[in-house]
């Protein structure tokens, strides 16, 4: 599992974040980001959505982080003249979309556990209809 020190290494925008809060978020992506990830990507996975899970807690001192901790954070736009604010709707961002580091998260999440991998080739064991040691016809 990636440490606090790892973490602040590679995202110093949470430097100043206690390791133990670190360290709490980091056990709480590892149970997303388990043992059946790729151990060259586990850590990193860990690492990104840790980020993602501090950032909406506005924890660090980038400028997602501050906008969660100044309440700002369910905003799809915002603007200061004239003040236009414009709130995420059921339909709307959120989850993963919610932070720069969730859509890393959730990019990596698709490559790695993106489904079932269809190839255009090859036999089906135990498929009726007699194709059970002979390719299927048209591949």
């Amino acid at each position: 599992m990636a440490t606090a020190t790892e973490l602040k290494t590679i995202f110093p925008v949470f430097a100043a974040v206690e390791d133990a809060t670190a360290e709490y978020w980091l056990t709480r992506a590892a149970r997303v980001v388990d043992a059946e990830w790729p151990e060259d990507d586990r850590d990193h996975a860990q690492m990104i959505l840790t980020a993602h899970l501090l950032t909406l807690q506005g924890l660090g001192t980038g400028a997602e982080a501050q906008a969660a901790a100044a309440g700002a954070s369910g905003f799809k736009t915002m603007r200061s003249g004239a003040l236009t604010l414009e709130r995420f709707g059921e339909s709307g961002e959120g989850g993963y979309d919610a932070t720069s580091y969730g859509k890393q998260f959730k990019a990596l999440l698709r490559l790695i556990k993106g489904g079932p991998r269809v190839t255009g080739t090859g036999y089906v064991d135990g498929l009726s209809g007699g194709y059970r040691d002979r390719p299927i016809p048209g591949w």
